[in-house]
């Protein structure tokens, strides 16, 4: 009877330690997860803010560029009607076409 208490004591006291050190482990490996989504979150607001950023500086260049090619087709117009009435003269030979192509 004795025996069979002591290995019963031994095999708790086995199962015990057994337990606490996947215990640690499992602790250790959630807390590396729990870090890793933190940095991830962190990274993604930064990502987010940056698209953010990006796409008011597109709808910028966008606009710069929209009023430039406005203000290129007018000039365009003007100066083939200042061809046509004669107060421009004509580009000379070799001369890039205007607006280049």
């Amino acid at each position: 009877m004795g025996r069979v208490l002591i290995g019963a004591a031994a095999a708790l006291l086995i199962a015990v330690i057994v337990g606490y050190v996947m215990m640690t482990r499992y602790a250790t490996g959630r807390a590396a997860d729990q870090q890793r989504i933190s940095d991830l979150q962190q990274q993604n607001e930064k990502l987010g803010d940056e698209n953010a950023q990006l796409t008011a500086d597109l709808a910028k260049v966008q606009r710069e560029q929209e009023r430039l090619q406005a203000a290129n087709d007018q000039l365009s117009k003007s100066l083939e009607s200042a061809r046509l009435t004669g107060k421009v003269p004509p580009l000379p030979e070799g001369a890039l076409p205007y607006p280049p192509k």
